[in-house]
């Protein structure tokens, strides 16, 4: 992604003090999912993944895409291909934007979704922790092209 700050240590770091025991083609798909200005999905990283190892397993893909997604490093994009593909989670709260014309997936500016945010939460009382705000449509360059 264009505007993301993953670094795929932090990943390693964060599957090593979850008690994961990590192999080179584990470390490879961590590499594919960091790297990715696309969302993936588990068969696509897979057929990647194999372009370089071509015994990599299609149950370890699905497994290693679990244990990614049940540590919060990536997140699944819904209403996107049957909500089966998947970009790295950023720290920060940040609004995700996919094109529908070249698939591209992008972080954009969070400060918008911030103000929104806090006021929301001085109107209602609520504390919000978390968003998923996720937006389609066409990229600056999809739309030069048109």
């Amino acid at each position: 992604m264009p505007n993301n700050t993953i670094n795929s240590e932090d990943w390693r770091a964060a599957l090593d003090k979850s008690g994961f025991r990590m192999t080179t083609v584990q470390e490879t798909l961590i590499d594919i999912f960091a790297r990715s200005e696309y969302p993936l999905s588990a068969e696509q990283a897979w057929e990647v993944a194999r372009q370089s190892r071509p015994k990599t397993g299609r149950a370890t893909v699905y497994r290693m895409v679990e244990k990614l997604e049940s540590l919060g490093l990536i997140r699944r994009v819904h209403g996107y291909q049957g909500c089966s593909h998947f970009v790295p989670t950023l720290p920060e709260l940040m609004m995700l934007f996919i094109c529908l014309d070249c698939g591209r997936a992008d972080y954009l500016d969070s400060q918008p979704l911030a103000e929104l945010i806090q006021q929301s939460e001085r109107v209602s009382g609520h504390h919000i922790t978390d968003s998923r705000l996720q937006l389609f449509g066409a990229c600056a360059d999809c739309q030069q092209n048109a």
